[in-house]
Parts: structure tokens; C-alpha cells; sequence
């Protein structure tokens, strides 16, 4: 494969920091879930670098991209991967999200028919709280509740990574918050916004309307745990959808793309030979 360009684009309402191979070729894009960044996608960008254009930005709130201001929705996020793609003239694209970023793809998938391609969205479940009216992310009161506990800056590595280890359920959890982890000169600090996560919560909400909006091939992938995604909703999410390739993965960790590689990119790859059909 060639090179992973470090880049960053000045959006109309943030500064997104993102990963491209540059080819020219077919174009993926890849969305992290909560307290990620774009280094999540690294396997699989090389995984696919030889085929396609893959990308991968920090999504607003996370990673090296700005923590504005803002409502934290999967429509926002949306907003900035779309004009994200105005920006370096991509037409179309298939959309990979998992987590969070699977929210957004759903999104995304369903409020640009023309732009998306295909959609995967990995362990994510669109059922939610009833929408409402979205809160800032400065006038949100409550706390990430996963992350209340910890420290903004801590003085050493080791003990910010006793911290990771308390909470984590799993080493590849800890290293998924290993690598948000970055020292300046006060200490060791986490690369996403514990406020910017506390309004996406805060703002969540049921998007099992948008489903039957995608009319793309849609791919949609759950652990074999319950813990994110139940199989009553699985099996409703699939019947809401025109086009829809399900896949339940043999391993229980919520980060399906990490955990069983080799599983998963069978599946992945099966499902993109059937969108060249």
C-alpha cells in the first residue's frame, strides 16, 4: 500500500483532522465511535489501501479535530463528514461506522441517498430515547458517566493507564483508550472532550425512522453479546431496511472490526464484492 496522509480540513463549523491514502480509486469512509479517532481504522485502511481510497477522520469532540461548541448529533457529526467530502470532491462513497460512527452513517445513508454508496454499521442500535430539543454542549450539566471518574491530567503514564485498566473490560478496550492518551507539558492527558461526549449523550435519540430511508446495500454487523445491540433489535433494524446483509460476530467485545479480524474482514469482504455486482 502507499502512504496514510495526515491532513487537516477548516469545515464551516469545525476543524476536522483526518487520515487519506489519496488513490485514486473507490472511496470508503470510516467512522470511530465514542472517545475514538481516525488511528482505530489504521488495520483497516492498510487492509483495504489496495483497492480503495480509504479514509478516516477524528470526528468533531475527538482526537486532533476541535471541540467546538456544539450539539454533538449524529446529524451535526453527519454534517461535517458531508461537507468533509464537498471539500476534496468526492461525489460517493461507502460509509463504514461503527459505534457511534454507525449512527451517523445510518444518518448519513439516509439523508444522502446520491452521495452514499453502500453503509456498514457495526454494533450500533438504532433505537434510542424519543428526539428532542438538542442541548449545547456548554449548557450540558451532566457528566460522560463512563469517564466521570477520571482525572483531566494525570502526572504520569502509569497512572493514567491504571485508570484505563480499572475501567476497561477488556486489554483491546484499554488500547483503544490508549491511543487518545497524549502528554503536554502538565501531564498525560485524553485526546477526546469528556464534554463534547456528555452532549452526544445527552442528545441521543431513536433513528429507526431513517431505516427505511437508506436504500442502499446496507450491512449491519453485531457482537455476539447483548450489551449494545439486542437481537430484538437486530431483527428490527434488518426488516426496517430495503437492502440489508446481517452478520452476527462470534466474539461478545463491542469493537466487532478489533477484536476477530480475520472474521471480520471476511464478512467485510464478501460484502463489498457484492456492491461490484
Amino acid at each position: 500500500m502507499g502512504k496514510i496522509f495526515r491532513e487537516t480540513a477548516s469545515l464551516s463549523k469545525a476543524d476536522l483532522f483526518y487520515y487519506d491514502t489519496k488513490e485514486e480509486k473507490p472511496v470508503i469512509i470510516c467512522m470511530h465511535g465514542m472517545y475514538g479517532r481516525a488511528e482505530t481504522w489504521s488495520d483497516f485502511i492498510v487492509h483495504y489501501a489496495d483497492q480503495y481510497r480509504v479514509l478516516a477522520p477524528d470526528l468533531r469532540g475527538h482526537g486532533q479535530s476541535s471541540k467546538p461548541d456544539g450539539y454533538y448529533t449524529i446529524d451535526e457529526m453527519g454534517e461535517d463528514v458531508m461537507e468533509l467530502m464537498e471539500i476534496l470532491g468526492i461525489e460517493q462513497a461507502i460509509l463504514v461506522g461503527h459505534s457511534m460512527g454507525g449512527g451517523i452513517v445510518g444518518y448519513l445513508a439516509a439523508r444522502y441517498q446520491n452521495k452514499v454508496k453502500a453503509a456498514a454499521i457495526l454494533d450500533k442500535t438504532a433505537k434510542g430515547p424519543k428526539k428532542h430539543t438538542p442541548i449545547l454542549s456548554s449548557q450540558v450539566k451532566q457528566y460522560d458517566a463512563f469517564t466521570k471518574g477520571w482525572c483531566e491530567t494525570f502526572d504520569t503514564r502509569k497512572e493514567a493507564l491504571e485508570c484505563i485498566k480499572t475501567s476497561s473490560g477488556s486489554e483491546l478496550e484499554t488500547e483503544y483508550f490508549i491511543n487518545s492518551l497524549y502528554e503536554d507539558k502538565s501531564g498525560y492527558h485524553f485526546l477526546f472532550s469528556k464534554q463534547a461526549l456528555a452532549s452526544y449523550r445527552a442528545n441521543e435519540y431513536d433513528w429507526m425512522d431513517l431505516l427505511p430511508r437508506i436504500t442502499c446495500r446496507t450491512l449491519l454487523i453485531k457482537s455476539a453479546g447483548e450489551e449494545s445491540v439486542t437481537m430484538q433489535d437486530f431483527v428490527e433494524m434488518k426488516a426496517c431496511l430495503k437492502d440489508a446483509i446481517v452478520y452476527t460476530m462470534s466474539n461478545t467485545n463491542h469493537n466487532v472490526h478489533l477484536a476477530e479480524k480475520d472474521e471480520f474482514y471476511q464478512v467485510f469482504d464478501q460484502f463489498l464484492d457484492s456492491i461490484k455486482k
